[in-house]
């Protein structure tokens, strides 16, 4: 069999052309991936980024997870479940509750995510320095909803929502 050199040497040139392309594009994806997990840990819930990207949150959430996951994975991963855990907004045993989430020092049940979202939980008072019980941040006024001195942000609220919804692992019952 006789190979053409010239059409050998536009094969090799080809290949070596198609190996950068596949370089470049998994360095374009490395990128877009921490651009989304920085988006996230940024303060981003995932709805949010997948909606502002046009992608589910699921999606997002896989994306976020492989790159290293969030914050509350951190968190979570840091925590030692146990069956005495009771909310802290409303003081129910886990036993009591579908869900219950846990962030530092702070524990939150699915009802009481469903009342936050309705903000049918209460706020602080004018002058507080009321902060967020999962982040630590004092957002402006008005935006924190708890119980029992137990404060949550917006955006905690949307990740713990996020959390409920998607991973049933950092769950607890």
């Amino acid at each position: 069999m006789v190979v053409d050199p010239e059409l050998l040497e536009k094969a090799k040139a080809a290949a070596e052309s198609l190996r950068q392309a596949e370089l470049n594009a998994e360095m374009a994806k490395a990128d877009y991936h921490h651009a989304v997990r920085l988006l996230h840990l940024g303060g981003a819930t995932l709805r949010e980024v997948a909606s502002e990207l046009g992608t589910s949150h699921q999606r997002v959430q896989q994306i976020v997870v492989a790159a290293g996951g969030s914050w509350w994975s951190q968190v979570w991963r840091n925590r030692n479940a146990r069956p005495d855990m009771t909310c802290t907004f409303c003081g129910l045993p886990s036993s009591a509750v579908s869900k219950l989430v846990a962030g530092p020092k702070v524990f939150v049940c699915d009802g009481c995510v469903d009342k936050a979202e309705r903000t049918e939980l209460t706020t602080p008072s004018r002058g507080s320095r009321a902060r967020c019980s999962f982040c630590g941040k004092r957002p402006t006024e008005g935006q924190l909803v708890g119980a029992n001195g137990a404060w949550m942000c917006p955006g905690c609220l949307g990740q713990v929502r996020d959390i409920m919804d998607a991973e049933p692992e950092i769950r607890s019952k």
